[in-house]
């Protein structure tokens, strides 16, 4: 709806005024921190003058006047990062104030009011809200609501009334771009502005065009866990973000960044999110993915396989004599019945008899094996067994010790009355080395006895394998698990751990209390979802069974066949289904709708999702005759579409061979980078990127490098290859050998 003179001219008074109090503020806000820094400068010169270096000689009274002055630095240092982070949040409101005003009229009231909404509050000094904060409650009648009857929810109860009026600004550098009235939530004239920009190097802020669907999930706090599934491109990790800023807002008094966490696939996507808290105003929080947790945990153990090579075994040169097997087990041990196999071996860990014997010393017993058993299976029961065990081990030493002081009293007398030695502290000396080598062997035979030897417990599992498998009334195949037994324990000897058997250690680990729990954190985002195996999330609600948990992933776009979660059935039932919802997001916002059908012709299954309506160039499919001939095109085509402003260029290869291929071919040719580990830094540029590597990610373009019936040839792929061309914003173009792959078909 179009605005005439006159409300232009007041909308800009109005701007012109939330201006002149941003400007205020922010000078008050920069004395106050210059100010604040001055203090805490004068109090370190107060400091050294008056008191100079601390030590015990001086007393105690100038360690108490030491620790005063350290007390005041403490608090100058919070308020003058308090004060930072205001100059921040004023420097961005100088830009863009606000981008959104809704007029609402409160039930029993005489008129509408009006609401400014913008990233953060504006108040002046007579406490009138100039600006509401986005995640203000009142803030989400603007996402969830058309003209017409609204209501809200803040600490007073439910408020309704009608919205009158919904108005939309584009605010630059102070001054409105365009503005206009929408009886619709936020929609096309914005959002179609937004997604056809190029991508830029980092993810941006979504807060002015979020959805009606997408608000839901970002303030839902109904159940403590949340399972989000959304097609490609629906905002899963966007709208995972703003939840975050949310609860930051809405439970500042009780959280702090450092409470949440956020498991991403890889720290090339780490890398890529981390400006969208900072836009937002608030500090990030824990970013980290699964392996570099686990690499951390299972620091001990031997030659860990990281994520990208197990990748690159599954769809890299599948010809070695170890590639079906290695398939057959990485299918086993990321199954559901992995996870009652292990939680059975657990249970057997812990009611396995163990041969205790008497802890004797001289003749004389110290402690019984009886009483040994009677701390193991009734004292400490209720603790986890290395934890137990550890608590045994301390136990047994703190009953040994009197004897080893008697005995040691002992030797000393009989060493003065020698005659041998006069020096005393000599006598002292050998007295104990002579007690220690007699009670060493003891010490060793409790410390060997309480011992817990994390590999050397896995390979008793499989060594059993077969046991376990009758007792979880699980059918198996003979052949299958001796093959995969055999394999298993010949890495294991030799101290090779494929990625999925490092899982199975670190849920082991955790199981007997071997890991240091994580009360601090609160709330925990998992991405991806889809791609992390059942034993998985065992894991995540085994280390974080008191946090918060927000779940976000795309069955279709599970990249690795072997492993996956399946369905979110498994995930509800390890979170317990009382406190767990799903929400689906039904609309795809990033690529065109050309490319957005392109693409789910390649599932196997139809997606019926909704999609934003911007138009652009249906996916070319272009068959060379080898590989040279698509590098040329390829320099061919970067040209054209770096002239049409396309920023970021991603051509996608199916593993890290072909990716360094392509990288060679074309680096001398064109400005070109590439990304081939999860550790990799990622760049808005032209990118060789493997495509498990790029979930997540997106490009203005997209080239597929090799999509040819030899490249793309199984049902494993085909995830793979949807998964890829749903990275492109606004163009797709497909090269193939000979042939293309029958997937594309």
């Amino acid at each position: 709806m179009s605005i005439n003179k006159s409300e232009w001219l007041v909308e800009m008074e109005w701007l012109e005024k939330v201006l002149r109090e941003v400007k205020k503020q922010l000078k008050e806000k920069q004395n106050s921190k210059d100010n604040f820094k001055k203090e805490a400068i004068e109090t370190q010169r107060e400091l050294w003058e008056n008191l100079g270096a601390v030590s015990v000689e001086n007393g105690m009274q100038h360690i108490g006047d030491f620790m005063q002055f350290i007390n005041t630095m403490k608090i100058q240092k919070r308020n003058h990062e308090f004060e930072r982070k205001l100059v921040d949040k004023y420097e961005k409101m100088i830009s863009s104030p606000y981008f959104a005003r809704m007029d609402f009229k409160e039930e029993g009231e005489e008129k509408a009011e009006k609401y400014y909404v913008g990233i953060s509050n504006l108040i002046d000094e007579d406490f009138n809200f100039l600006i509401y904060d986005w995640r203000a409650p009142v803030s989400s009648m603007f996402y969830d609501y058309e003209i017409g009857s609204a209501n809200y929810k803040c600490p007073d109860g439910i408020i309704n009334g009608k919205i009158s009026m919904k108005r939309q600004y584009k605010i630059s550098d102070g001054k409105i771009d365009y503005m206009f009235d929408s009886n619709i939530k936020i929609d096309d004239e914005v959002l179609q502005d937004i997604l056809s920009k190029s991508s830029d190097n980092k993810m941006k802020a979504i807060v002015t065009t979020i959805q009606r669907e997408q608000n839901k999930v970002i303030r839902n706090e109904k159940y403590k866990n949340l399972i989000v599934q959304g097609p490609a491109g629906s905002g899963k990790t966007s709208v995972a973000l703003h939840r975050i800023a949310y609860l930051l807002y809405k439970h500042r008094d009780t959280i702090t960044s450092k409470n949440i966490v956020i498991f991403s696939p890889n720290n090339i996507f780490n890398d890529y999110i981390s400006n969208v808290l900072p836009q937002l105003g608030e500090e990030n929080m824990l970013q980290t993915t699964f392996k570099e947790y686990m690499h951390k945990v299972l620091e001990e153990v031997g030659d860990k396989e990281d994520y990208c090579a197990m990748m690159e075994t599954i769809f890299g040169d599948n010809s070695e004599q170890s590639y079906d097997i290695r398939i057959k087990s990485l299918k086993f041990k990321s199954s559901a019945e992995f996870v009652n196999l292990l939680k059975i071996y657990i249970k057997h860990l812990e009611k396995v008899g163990r041969d205790f014997k008497d802890i004797t010393l001289r003749g004389k017993t110290i402690i019984s094996a009886v009483e040994i058993q009677e701390l193991f299976y009734k004292d400490y029961k209720r603790l986890p067994l290395k934890r137990r065990l550890e608590k045994l081990k301390q136990r047994i030493l703190y009953v040994i010790e009197p004897y080893e002081k008697t005995l040691v009293n002992k030797a000393m007398k009989e060493l003065e009355n020698s005659g041998e030695y006069l020096d005393s502290d000599e006598i002292v000396k050998v007295s104990k080395s002579l007690v220690d080598r007699e009670i060493k062997t003891i010490i060793n035979e409790v410390k060997e006895k309480t011992k817990f030897d994390l590999m050397d417990c896995y390979k008793a599992f499989y060594e059993d394998l077969e046991d376990f498998l009758k007792i979880a009334n699980i059918k198996f195949d003979n052949e299958s698990i001796r093959e995969i037994k055999r394999y298993t324990l010949e890495d294991l000897g030799v101290k090779k751990i494929n990625y999925e058997d490092q899982i199975a250690l670190l849920f082991i680990k955790g199981a007997v209390g071997d890991i240091l729990k994580t009360e601090e954190v609160k709330y925990v985002i998992i991405d991806e979802a889809q791609d992390y195996s059942p034993l998985q999330y065992e894991i995540f609600n085994q280390l974080f069974n008191k946090a918060n948990k927000t779940v976000l992933g795309d069955i279709s776009q599970s990249i690795n066949p072997y492993m996956s979660v399946g369905s979110y059935n498994n995930v509800v039932n390890i979170l317990k289904p009382e406190d767990t919802s799903i929400i689906n997001l039904t609309k795809s916002y990033r690529s065109t709708m050309e490319i957005t059908k392109f693409s789910r012709k390649i599932l196997s299954d139809e997606i019926h999702d909704e999609y934003v309506e911007r138009s652009g160039d249906w996916p070319k499919l272009t068959g060379l005759l080898d590989e040279e001939d698509i590098n040329e095109r390829i320099v061919e085509e970067v040209k054209v579409h770096k002239d049409d402003g396309h920023n970021s260029i991603g051509i996608i290869t199916k593993n890290v061979d072909e990716a360094q291929r392509v990288y060679n071919h074309l680096k001398d040719r064109i400005s070109v980078k590439m990304v081939i580990s999860e550790d990799d830094e990622y760049v808005n540029d032209i990118l060789i990127i493997p495509a498990y590597l790029a979930k997540g990610l997106e490009f203005d373009v997209v080239m597929i490098y090799n999509a040819s019936d030899l490249r793309y040839k199984d049902e494993e792929d085909r995830l793979l290859l949807y998964t890829a061309c749903t990275r492109a914003l606004h163009v797709l173009d497909i090269f193939y050998l000979r042939n293309v792959s029958s997937l594309l078909k």
